[in-house]
């Protein structure tokens, strides 16, 4: 059966409609209501039959009617998540604009509004004024550049090759070529993971550090204990490990409710403290992550377990108290402003003006005379 396009699907949403809702639906009729021929109708009606749909004709009556409830297009009621959700899209396709995935998820949207732009209560000129949007960020524009080429080739086994610079002083840009295996968002930011070839282990690339990227024709296999769950599962945010750790943490009455509210990882089991306290233990493969989480909880959190991560923290707590041991230095002065004298503005005279300065001139004392300085004329040029 050919894919029905939106205006199939609008008139099957609006067959199924009065169907559902109890009404017989006579096919000329509704022809006529929609500005079809009958025979468009009749087709629809045996495309919802095909799907499942308990449709039956009453011949003493002329229609066609459901026998039983019905729940055929259950995807075409959106709620209001759903429906905010749909009309949100079109932002995150707009950035795969032009590949050919971008171009399937823009097919795919368009078919969809056409069928649920009548059911959908809000307009989408409002969501302006209702949802915050953070100014655009050079680094998300550098995800969305590459994510929509890294995903074609996760799909499609293709190796590639890109530029990538670390953020640390003076580093210079790496060509990598490696084996795409999954895109996550970790710590609100993309990340390949990859299998390097010339390291011989799996990495994790920010794909906002990647400066310029080119897929292959050369297909990989992917390797087949790389499961992404497993892979991802002892991780707090970027950084992944190989080891287990069993992380046991004490927070006081002030951090307790957050804890409670948002738990730190999937992992996390939480015992409730008789002094408003909690603990909890969590399983990570690594170390890092947690550190940065634990310090910026302060003095409310304290590490329990593993020594390794507690010495790390207490090693860098003597740290901090050190450089906050003396007085910050005073700001620096702002440098002195110097003004520089304004020329003088040169003495334009008319011809009047001058026979007056010149008659004024034979009047002043003889040079021998001693004529305060007060008394010169500043505007006069000697």
């Amino acid at each position: 059966m050919r894919d029905p396009g939106p205006a199939a699907l609008r008139r099957v949403f609006r067959l199924h409609g009065r169907l559902a809702e109890g009404h017989p639906v006579n096919a000329v009729a509704l022809a006529r209501e929609l500005e079809v021929n009958a025979r468009t109708i009749k087709r629809d009606i045996e495309l919802i039959r095909g799907l499942g749909a308990p449709v039956a004709w009453d011949p003493a009556a002329g229609t066609y009617i459901y026998t039983a409830a019905c729940d055929l297009l259950p995807l075409l009621r959106l709620n209001a998540d759903e429906a905010l959700a749909l009309l949100l899209a079109h932002r995150t396709f707009h950035a795969w604009h032009g590949s050919p995935l971008g171009r399937a998820l823009h097919a795919a949207l368009d078919k969809l509004s056409g069928v649920v732009r009548d059911t959908i209560s809000v307009p989408a000129d409002s969501l302006r004024d209702c949802i915050f949007e953070p100014a655009d960020d050079p680094s998300a524009d550098a995800e969305h550049r590459h994510f929509a080429h890294l995903l074609e080739a996760i799909r499609r086994h293709r190796v590639v090759r890109f530029t990538y610079r670390k953020p640390t002083p003076r580093a210079r840009p790496e060509t990598r070529e490696v084996h795409p295996l999954h895109l996550a968002f970790l710590d609100h930011r993309w990340t390949l993971i990859a299998q390097d070839p010339d390291r011989r282990a799996r990495r994790s690339f920010l794909l906002a550090r990647i400066e310029s990227l080119a897929p292959t024709l050369e297909r990989f296999t992917p390797p087949a204990d790389f499961d992404a769950r497993r892979h991802l599962a002892g991780s707090l945010g970027r950084f992944t490990g190989d080891q287990l750790y069993s992380v046991r943490l004490r927070f006081d009455a002030t951090a307790a409710p957050y804890v409670r509210e948002r738990p730190w990882h999937p992992t996390q089991t939480l015992t409730d403290l008789p002094d408003g306290g909690c603990e909890i233990t969590l399983s990570l493969n690594n170390l890092v992550d947690i550190q940065r989480r634990i310090l910026s909880s302060g003095r409310h959190v304290e590490v329990l377990a593993p020594a390794e991560l507690r010495q790390t923290v207490a090693a860098e707590v003597d740290a901090l108290a050190q450089l906050y041991a003396t007085p910050a230095p005073p700001l620096a002065a702002p440098p002195t402003a110097t003004c520089a004298k304004p020329a003088r503005t040169p003495v334009v005279r008319t011809a009047a003006k001058l026979s007056k300065v010149i008659h004024r001139d034979s009047l002043r004392p003889a040079p021998s005379a001693k004529v305060p300085p007060s008394c010169s004329s500043p505007g006069v040029a000697s």
